[in-house]
């Protein structure tokens, strides 16, 4: 049965009184409110964790997805890269008349699966080796692209790559052992041994990322005299030195433009055959490299054998002053 209430007036008052059947206890109608809010409250925080957890998911999903999809694409370059590579010595444009790309540094805009992706393909045997190339040579190409108003800091790079390749604990004018990279946070120990990783690089003193990865710009031709704007490149110290070339001698056809303007370099003649390659490309945020070389089969290279893969977040420059080359090529990705 419901509540009910009872209402009767007193004799001789004229006023209402409440009969045994009220609803409510005296001052219990404000308790009620308080704990109806108090449940809408919890439940509102419930609900906002669930829309947090939510999100989270839906962006875990989204980043393991672009994983997925910058993982396969990337692969799809790479076989790509391996069946459509020019032979060595073809002009650029030859090339690209049959469909195959020249591992130049040229930047190629291609078209995998219906969307557009940006491919640069390098020889590293076009570049310095750390390991190999003499200590003068890295002096002179750090010198000359951080520029002469820089010297200082291409002088604390230089002799600080040089500390860190050697054996012994000597310290060259600018350079840095043990102590200095002690003193960094994270602190850590030069090797004193050669370069193993091309992005050891960055842990040499001196090199910031800005170094390593670019932009650093090279605006002057074999004169000395500043260009007007054309055919400038744009690059980073990552792009100029290598630890694949395995010789002192740098192959004058796959050399970037600097390198082709910096005196002093020991170039050799064309090369019988494709060294380690470096393929370049973007996928949304992230930034793929990949050092591979082709593997004989029979008589011909039609495989690859991936050297060394490495993925980031950070900018590389794929687009600044470059003249695109395209082609759909969604067919051969399939």
């Amino acid at each position: 049965m419901y509540p009910s209430l009872e209402v009767s007036h007193a004799p001789g008052s004229g006023q209402v009184q409440e009969g045994p059947g009220s609803c409510l206890p005296d001052g219990q109608g404000g308790s009620v409110l308080i704990l109806v809010l108090w449940v809408l409250a919890m439940l509102t925080i419930i609900g906002g964790f669930f829309a947090i957890e939510a999100r989270i998911r839906r962006n875990l999903g989204q980043n393991a997805w672009d994983d997925i999809q910058g993982l396969e694409m990337t692969r799809s370059l790479l076989r790509f890269s391996a069946l459509r590579l020019a032979p060595i010595g073809m002009d650029t444009d030859e090339a690209w008349d049959h469909g195959l790309i020249v591992a130049d540094g040229s930047l190629y805009e291609i078209k995998f699966a219906g969307r557009m992706v940006d491919l640069r393909l390098e020889d590293e045997s076009g570049k310095i080796d750390l390991n190999k190339a003499p200590d003068e040579e890295i002096r002179e190409v750090i010198r000359s692209i951080l520029g002469g108003d820089r010297l200082e800091k291409a002088d604390t790079i230089t002799d600080s790559i040089l500390d860190w390749k050697d054996p012994d604990k000597l310290i060259r004018l600018h350079g840095a052992e043990d102590r200095v990279y002690q003193e960094k946070t994270p602190p850590y120990h030069p090797a004193n041994g050669p370069f193993h990783l091309l992005e050891e690089l960055q842990l040499v003193n001196g090199v910031s990322q800005r170094d390593y990865y670019g932009p650093l710009e090279w605006h002057e031709d074999e004169s000395g005299t500043a260009r007007d704007g054309e055919g400038i490149w744009i690059g980073g110290l990552q792009d100029l030195f290598t630890i694949y070339n395995k010789t002192p001698d740098v192959v004058k056809e796959f050399a970037p433009m600097p390198l082709l303007e910096i005196g002093g370099i020991k170039f050799k003649k064309q090369a019988s055959r494709h060294g380690v390659l470096r393929l370049k490309t973007s996928w949304r945020s992230r930034h793929y490299q990949i050092f591979w070389s082709l593997e004989r089969n029979g008589k011909t290279y039609k495989t690859y054998r991936i050297v060394h893969w490495s993925e980031d977040f950070t900018g590389m420059v794929l687009k600044d002053n470059d003249t695109y080359r395209t082609r759909d090529n969604t067919r051969e990705s399939e």
